[in-house]
């Protein structure tokens, strides 16, 4: 935690409570991811990874889509474009084309084509959309173009592709998940959470 807080104001004020949260709407969502961002943010305060919120405009995201050629789910559409906040306990692809921009799978990890030569596989890696990048060690969570569903990218292990979460707005409510254990130091209540949701075998395939 910060070096100026004391024990005594850490978690922040207005810090969510480590439990999985109710959500009426969008703007409830939207809401809890604003301020366990800001809470996230303190966490990192004066290192160059604090994350930042910066609101991606709409004719930018409509670039994005036309790059793609497929819309952007509308649960990451509108966190890019209400809040856009990359640095979080893991990283989110940038709309624009900086280092690590939202692109296809093939394009952000070209050596998936050494890794198989299953074209079932190889098929499905072709729809995939890479917009997370995990720690930064080439794992990906990626959404399918035409579905919308999240997948999975590990180059390591096996299955190569895994079929993680429906939506792009169960991944974004995980990750929230996950920077408030950070913020609570209790990756154990995190992870106890998230295995009651998710189950234990995608817990242990994220996490492990």
């Amino acid at each position: 935690m910060p070096t100026e807080m004391s024990q005594e104001q850490w978690p922040p004020p207005d810090c969510p409570p480590l439990v999985w949260p109710t959500l009426p709407d969008q703007a409830a969502r939207l809401a809890w991811y604003r301020a366990v961002i800001k809470a996230y943010s303190l966490l990192w305060e004066g290192h160059a990874l604090q994350p930042r919120l910066l609101p991606v405009p709409e004719h930018a995201l409509s670039e994005l889509e036309a790059r793609l050629g497929c819309p952007l789910p509308a649960p990451l559409r509108s966190y890019h474009n209400e809040l856009g906040a990359l640095s979080l306990r893991e990283r989110l692809c940038s709309v624009d084309d900086g280092d690590l921009p939202i692109q296809p799978l093939p394009d952000a990890y070209p050596g998936i084509f050494d890794l198989t030569e299953d074209e079932t596989d190889l098929a499905l890696a072709g729809d995939l959309i890479a917009f997370g990048d995990y720690l930064g060690n080439g794992n990906m969570f990626c959404f399918h173009r035409r579905t919308a569903e999240v997948f999975y990218f590990d180059h390591d292990n096996s299955p190569m592709l895994s079929r993680f979460f429906l939506s792009t707005e169960q991944y974004l409510d995980a990750l929230m998940l996950r920077c408030l254990t950070a913020v609570y130091e209790d990756d154990e209540a995190g992870e106890a959470i998230l295995v009651e949701v998710f189950g234990q075998t995608l817990v242990r395939k994220w996490l492990y």
